[in-house]
């Protein structure tokens, strides 16, 4: 245990005076904090404004039908100067060469076929994002409806008082009078998981190359003379990680006080720029009253909500033992691969068994938050090459206690099976050069008991 502890030390110690690291440790959060600046800069700021000409030959719906729709027409467009999307009419189409020297970035023409409900020709000089056409079509919809209901001699008002929006507060058996909000409280997990699944990535890698960097100089041949490969390996997995472990903890905190600077001197930049399009949220936010049954109030606050429903302490306890045993779990198989080849380019045939399970735990992750009890889901929370990452999903959610209990016992067997695997592998392959092992050589290495 003395020799393990004294590589930890030198792993440690060696890396974390490198200039890279230290580098690193201090222009990570920096760059982060100009990337926050710039993106909180630019959101504050002007942006560019869409011109849309809308083309509504026989009027349907850009003037009022004998007069009804006079008072509703502002609701659905608007030519406000502040506003990201500009509306204008016109009952001529342009030609193309027309549109190409106008000030509209996009044209749409209103006809028969878009009344009863099919497809509106869009013309447009460079493609809008999603979110310009969401609200187009939102509008032209609105305004179709609008159309629709009062050319069948309805009364719009009144039907609109009519219609509702049903919101499902679904609540769980067990959880007493607490609504249900996991979609919401699967993505803090989420969160969580991309954290373990970013660092063992980055430094499981590191421990691989580590390995390599020192058998190529022939250094390790010094070292397994007074230790055991063994040994050798366990104090690298774990120093390498706690090397790891300390950058992770300096970025935190200082890209968490740089984003607080950072993000006030853009808001504070950005202040006049913005302060007509605050106005404007306001009034239609105090226009948009809520329809009757509608609980807005349950909406604006569902992810403080979900927030509290989330047992903190079973999740930062769950977090740091996956996040540990994840690391240790998966270090260990970097660090084979690194003792059964020369250089990085052999890697390659290794790596997609190791790193296909962690991958595929993130995107089971990705799709928890939408079917996050589903019998897949329990699987592979159990399954120990994805449960470091599937697990921070559960337990934000909600895990049964003997899913918790298999997944860390199965956790636990898995990673010192796979330690006892990875050293066999280690002992032997340190010390092999010139060839490119094959998975039936790692076998016999396996098996060797010289």
């Amino acid at each position: 245990m003395n020799k393990i502890w004294l590589i930890i030390k030198r792993e440690y110690s060696v890396r974390v005076k490198k200039k890279s690291f230290i580098v690193m440790t201090f222009l990570g959060p920096i760059l982060f904090g100009l990337f926050l600046f710039a993106a909180a800069y630019v959101a504050v700021q002007d942006f560019e404004q869409y011109h849309v000409l809308i083309v509504d030959q026989r009027g349907w719906i850009s003037e009022p039908n004998n007069g009804q729709l006079e008072s509703n027409w502002p609701q659905f467009f608007t030519d406000d100067e502040s506003s990201q999307v500009i509306y204008e009419f016109t009952d001529s189409e342009l030609s193309d060469e027309a549109f190409r020297e106008s000030p509209f970035n996009v044209q749409v023409i209103i006809d028969s076929t878009m009344i009863m409900g099919g497809s509106c020709p869009m013309l447009f000089k460079h493609k809008p994002s999603e979110s310009i056409e969401d609200e187009i079509v939102d509008n032209l919809e609105k305004s179709i409806e609008r159309y629709r209901v009062l050319d069948m001699a309805f009364d719009y008002e009144a039907y609109q008082r009519a219609k509702v929006r049903i919101n499902l507060a679904g609540r769980d058996i067990d959880a007493g009078e607490k609504l249900d909000l996991s979609s919401e409280r699967a993505a803090f997990g989420f969160g969580f998981a991309a954290l373990i699944y970013i660092f063992i990535f980055v430094y499981g890698v590191q421990v691989m190359r580590g390995v390599i960097e020192e058998k190529t100089n022939r250094i390790v041949e010094v070292i397994v003379s007074s230790v055991k490969p063994f040994q050798l390996m366990m104090g690298k997995v774990i120093g390498i990680g706690l090397v790891g472990l300390t950058q992770f903890v300096m970025w935190i905190v200082l890209s968490s006080i740089i984003s607080s600077f950072v993000m006030g001197g853009a808001m504070a930049g950005g202040e006049q720029g913005t302060a007509n399009r605050v106005e404007n949220l306001k009034e239609i936010a105090t226009a948009a009253q809520p329809l009757p049954g509608a609980n807005m109030e349950m909406e604006s606050n569902s992810w403080l909500m979900a927030m509290q429903q989330i047992n903190w302490g079973l999740m930062l306890g769950m977090f740091i033992f996956f996040f540990i045993g994840g690391y240790l779990l998966y270090g260990s198989l970097f660090a084979a691969i690194g003792a059964a080849v020369d250089n990085e380019t052999d890697t390659q045939q290794f790596m997609l068994p190791i790193t296909l399970p962690l991958v595929f735990s993130y995107v089971v992750a990705a799709m928890m938050m939408t079917n996050p009890d589903s019998s897949m889901a329990n699987f592979f929370a159990i399954f120990p090459l994805t449960s470091p990452i599937i697990m921070m999903v559960k337990t934000a959610i909600g895990v049964q206690p003997w899913i918790v209990i298999c997944s860390i016992i199965a956790l636990i067997a898995t990673f010192v099976f796979m330690i006892w695997v990875a050293a066999r592998i280690y002992r032997v392959g340190i010390l092999m050069y010139g060839k490119k092992p094959t998975y039936k050589e790692l076998w016999k290495w396996m098996s060797y008991n010289g």
